[in-house]
């Protein structure tokens, strides 16, 4: 590693001019250069190689693998019981589940469902993807107010059915339909953490 004083590797007109001779990675890729291209005039100015490229969609596939492995540890809990206040795997209420397998995974989510309503961006209902927050009212349909939140597991883009998992008053941890009656009539939004 190059600990560099102020001003050392600064362009200058002349050198600004001189390395125009630095090869792209497109035309690093024709020459016999295999890892980077160095200015000569410049030698800590470093120009990504030919293939370096490709490196652009790692954080979307492990991001994509990261959600997957969430899903399926989310699934390890399914009959776990409920549990008011829950938090843990001895019993979870769904703000306590949703908050415990995204911590699992590096990321905090706040105590309550109304709160992680007020946490990462606002998506769509068409816009739901894997891994997604989904937030409802409580059991009164009509208030209005965030009372329960599910992870989405699916979102068909043919029928628009979205599957997700949850900490339900009955049965505990469980996967349902956003389209069931019951589910439907209370959906509010969604919400994206990652």
């Amino acid at each position: 590693m190059f600990l560099l004083a102020p001003g050392i590797g600064a362009k200058t007109p002349a050198a600004k001019s001189a390395s125009t001779t630095v090869k792209t990675a497109a035309q690093a890729a024709e020459g016999e250069m295999t890892y980077a291209s160095i200015s000569k005039t410049n030698p800590f100015e470093i120009v990504p190689a030919a293939g370096m490229e490709l490196l652009e969609g790692v954080d979307a596939e492990d991001n994509a693998g990261m959600i997957a492995d969430m899903i399926s540890y989310a699934k390890k809990f399914i009959g776990t019981r409920y549990v008011r206040g829950g938090k843990s795997p001895k019993g979870f209420d769904c703000s306590g589940f949703t908050s415990y397998v995204f911590k699992q995974f590096g990321y905090s989510l706040s105590a309550s469902s109304a709160a992680q309503y007020n946490q990462g961006d606002k998506i769509e209902r068409d816009e739901v993807m894997t891994g997604d927050l989904l937030f409802f009212t409580g059991r009164n349909s009509r208030s209005g107010r965030v009372g329960h939140v599910g992870i989405a597991i699916d979102n068909n883009p043919e029928t628009g059915e979205i599957t997700f998992i949850h900490a339900a008053i009955s049965g505990g941890i469980r996967i349902d339909r956003i389209s069931a009656p019951y589910y439907a009539a209370r959906f509010i939004g969604a919400k994206r953490v990652f």
